[in-house]
């Protein structure tokens, strides 16, 4: 018997009215429009600008959600803060009751509008940064000097303000082991959160696959030089390999939370996936709900990804290294 307190009606004839499964996640790409041309961008964004979702087709989709049981929403592109109407976005979420993340570059953030994502009720913004120097972040940012010390001069605000902070790295060959010099800035800083995610090359990133990292070097680094740090600050780690097999598969098959919606529509289970351009429905044709519960539909695209896992297992085209793979939406907070 289905026990959800949430209701709608039920697609699968069981004789209740009910929800089989709920939907507690949204990653709402909401421009693909971005002032960055970053090296392992999954999107390819800034070059392809997307017919996007019009805000009345975004309210759309949160108040849907939310009757799936939605509870956070991530906000992002492209760099989200290109869209004029974002702090719209921003707002209605709260409104229906979401906890909401910003995910930005910062580029266009100043203190002023920090004190007003406070105000307006964001939970987190997350803002990105891959290295302790310019050049190693512009490496892979593609921006000057001055951008690196603004971007720093924000999270900086951000973190001493009320407004929870949180800053993404992406780990490549080339900056490894500035890694846990990032840590080690957060911490100082009082940054809330330290997310380090492995360069996946898809989208834009496969132009640059040589800055893969060996990921018996990542697993190392991260377990020796920043594992220790979580005594400071909360880590949220992504290990797409492992040394043993734990069973850690694919989310989209054992348990789907979440979805990635594109700019125009478009709905992925996850960013990897949208990378091979197989989406699981379109929300300019029918709604987030007719797409999350029609359990048909999950196993019909299920087996449509076979061809891809069956070569290694995984999502993630990375051979040779002698590694279990991981599902890289799973995240950890230590690894042993």
């Amino acid at each position: 018997m289905c026990t959800s307190s949430i209701c709608v009606q039920c697609m699968f004839r069981c004789g209740v009215v009910c929800i089989h499964k709920q939907l507690p996640k949204l990653d709402l790409n909401i421009t693909n429009k971005c002032n960055y041309s970053c090296v392992h961008c999954a999107f390819d964004s800034g070059v392809q600008i997307r017919d996007e979702l019009s805000l009345d087709e975004l309210d759309k989709i949160l108040s849907d959600t939310k009757e799936l049981g939605g509870e956070r929403i991530d906000i992002t592109g492209g760099e989200p803060t290109l869209r004029d109407d974002y702090h719209y976005v921003i707002m209605h979420a709260k409104e229906m009751g979401y906890n909401v993340e910003l995910v930005t570059n910062a580029s266009r953030l100043t203190r002023t509008s920090i004190d007003d994502l406070f105000h307006e009720g964001l939970d987190q913004v997350a803002i990105s940064l891959d290295g302790s120097s310019p050049a190693i972040y512009n490496s892979i940012r593609r921006k000057d000097v001055q951008m690196f010390h603004h971007v720093k001069d924000m999270i900086s605000y951000a973190a001493r303000s009320d407004l929870r902070t949180k800053v993404n790295t992406v780990a490549f060959s080339i900056n490894l082991n500035d890694i846990p010099r990032i840590s080690q800035w957060c911490v100082d800083e009082g940054v809330d959160e330290h997310g380090i995610y492995f360069f996946t090359p898809i989208g834009r990133g496969n132009q640059h696959a040589d800055l893969v990292t060996d990921p018996k070097k990542y697993l190392s680094v991260m377990r020796e030089q920043v594992m220790p740090f979580g005594k400071w600050i909360k880590l949220s780690v992504e290990a797409p390999f492992l040394e043993e097999n734990h069973g850690l598969g694919c989310i989209v098959h054992e348990d789907p939370y979440h979805l990635q919606i594109l700019p125009d529509g478009l709905v992925y289970p996850c960013a990897i996936l949208a990378s091979y351009n197989l989406p699981i429905g379109n929300l300019r044709k029918e709604s987030i709900k007719d797409i999350w519960l029609d359990e048909k539909r999950w196993d019909v695209y299920w087996n449509s990804l076979q061809p891809i896992f069956q070569k290694t297992g995984s999502c993630v085209a990375l051979e040779g290294h002698g590694l279990f793979p991981v599902c890289p939406l799973r995240k950890f907070g230590g690894l042993q």
